[in-house]
């Protein structure tokens, strides 16, 4: 995965979910190209190809430029066929190449199951199709998340971007992740949704989600807000090693809170890893890199999930 390196924001050096720092963000619109007059004098061919080397050095790729559409996590994502939006999430990467994750319910058939084949758009313009999509509800146990392989020609930064604001956690890059067992009761996240953008609260425990009286699911709970539209969006913290990933989002509680599938349980759902940045900002897709925080810092969460009915949730 090619990776330019983006500009480098200030950051946020308080431990804990900070309130995001602004960085420069380029707008995904085509620059307009600008027609030079007509001149009698000829340019030579070697001036022109070193104006165009340096000219293609400056500039910041957008999803005008030739590398394509550029995605970052806590994009939106459009799916064309079903009508539906939703937010994008962490991307991974496994033995067959690197994919974006989502929440499955976002790309659904008739009977209400996770579908594949299903396109997916940006903010101008297709940049995937769902791959692989686990979400179920006809069968005893679900998991709802997809992923979603980016088309020829486009790339995703493991960079976290409120899609509203255009802000970033910390400096936004993410350098590793939370463990199950990190875990803990009142432990401060955030999360990105296209409709709410950067919202945050604390973990409240486990419950099981039960879709259609028939499929069941576990997930993690918190007091975060959340809309229709945020599902699949990253959830996030901001500690001592900087953006470490969480989760993505899943459901809305009826009394107002989030839940979230959490990244450990999504990388073993499918066989992947987490690209990250190291500590020179250079994205690394090897495994094993992510910093991986797995000792709990708070006080333990109730081993027995609390059980949801249709009647407690909505999927958002």
């Amino acid at each position: 995965m090619a990776v330019r390196k983006p500009i480098q924001p200030p950051t946020h050096k308080e431990e804990g979910v900070s309130a995001p720092v602004q960085h420069s963000q380029r707008r995904h619109l085509a620059r307009p190209r600008n027609r030079a007059r007509r001149r009698t004098r000829v340019v030579p061919t070697a001036a022109i190809a070193v104006l165009v080397t340096t000219l293609s050095t400056l500039l910041v790729p957008t999803p005008a430029s030739a590398a394509g559409y550029i995605y970052h996590v806590g994009h939106i994502m459009n799916f064309p066929r079903t009508g539906d939006i939703c937010t994008g999430g962490y991307a991974v990467r496994g033995a067959s190449g690197m994919f974006v994750t989502t929440a499955g319910h976002c790309s659904t058939n008739d009977n209400g199951n996770g579908t594949t084949g299903h396109p997916v758009h940006g903010a101008t313009r297709q940049f995937g199709t769902v791959i692989r999509n686990d979400f179920r509800v006809t069968t005893a146990q679900t998991f709802d998340a997809a992923l979603v392989a980016l088309a020829p020609g486009d790339d995703a930064y493991q960079i976290v971007v409120d899609p509203i604001t255009g802000r970033s956690p910390g400096d936004g890059r993410v350098r590793g992740y939370y463990a199950n067992s990190a875990l803990t009761s009142g432990f401060r996240i955030g999360k990105m949704g296209r409709t709410t953008g950067s919202t945050e609260g604390l973990i409240t425990g486990w419950a099981e989600a039960v879709h259609n009286d028939t499929s069941r699911e576990l997930v993690l709970c918190t007091t975060a807000r959340v809309s229709g539209g945020d599902s699949g969006g990253p959830v996030w913290r901001v500690d001592g090693n900087g953006v470490m990933a969480i989760g993505i989002v899943k459901l809305r509680l009826a009394d107002g809170g989030m839940c979230f599938k959490t990244i450990e349980d999504t990388l073993r759902q499918f066989g992947a890893w987490l690209p990250v940045f190291a500590r020179n900002n250079v994205l690394t897709n090897e495994p094993g890199a992510a910093r991986v925080v797995t000792e709990p810092t708070g006080l333990p969460l109730p081993t027995k999930p609390k059980q949801l009915t249709e009647d407690d949730f909505e999927l958002v």
